[in-house]
């Protein structure tokens, strides 16, 4: 997902929600070494760099993303890297764009060590995108049950917003194509000015239930020795 945008986008208020959420998300649990799963153009790399000591990306995009190049170019769904290899794995809006997203999930698990966090983020209600390399949508609990199959357990499932911001940024995506009139200097502050209500009127009656995204922060249960107490290697 690119970096927050300025107020007259058509994706100012998505934007600034979840760079907050995973914001505050990489405060609370990312540490050590990090891989990021689907990385882009490495728009939140700025929001762990204070909590991780080694930042690693990885994504298929290889015509996307030659300027800026991952360290890896790699499928999510087969990573290149050995079981325990980080200590925090992040993953932002990629989970629905994997024909199976319970082997990205397992992977991830695998290369995450003991007592390590997976971030990761997904859509609830959005429009279909990245075609046809689009295939699903999540609920925090199907996120949750996700994490379990591969053996994490989930620490926080939060819906990023609830139906109000899902309303106004999915309007604005509809006002968006009228931008190839020449319409774009008469959108801005209609993106604006719907943005801002839609926030307001969240923040008055929020309903999860129609969130635009989740957020999911799962662990992995740290070592046991045979005697059953924790392990701390």
């Amino acid at each position: 997902m690119p970096a927050d945008a300025g107020l007259f986008s058509v994706n100012w208020l998505v934007l600034r929600l979840h760079r907050r959420a995973v914001a505050a998300a990489a405060a609370a649990y990312a540490r050590g070494r990090l891989l990021d799963v689907g990385c882009g153009t490495r728009p939140l790399l700025a929001v762990f760099t204070p909590w991780v000591s080694h930042y690693w990306g990885v994504d298929t995009g290889r015509g996307r993303y030659r300027a800026t190049p991952p360290q890896a170019w790699a499928s999510a769904l087969d990573l290149p890297f050995a079981a325990a290899t980080f200590d925090t794995v992040y993953a932002a809006q990629v989970l629905e764009h994997v024909p199976e997203p319970a082997r990205m999930v397992t992977e991830m698990a695998r290369v995450l060590r003991a007592g390590g966090y997976l971030i990761l983020t997904a859509p609830l209600m959005w429009g279909v995108h990245e075609e046809p390399h689009d295939y699903f949508r999540f609920t925090g609990h199907g996120l949750a049950h996700l994490a379990q199959q591969a053996g994490l357990r989930p620490v926080v499932v939060q819906a990023l917003a609830g139906y109000w911001v899902t309303a106004g940024a999915r309007f604005c995506h509809y006002l968006a194509q009228f931008e190839k009139l020449g319409l774009r200097w008469v959108l801005a502050p209609v993106y604006a000015a719907v943005q801002l209500l839609a926030l307001a009127l969240d923040r008055l009656h929020r309903i999860e239930g129609d969130a635009w995204n989740f957020l999911l922060v799962a662990a992995k249960p740290p070592l046991t020795g045979a005697d059953g107490i924790a392990d701390a290697r």
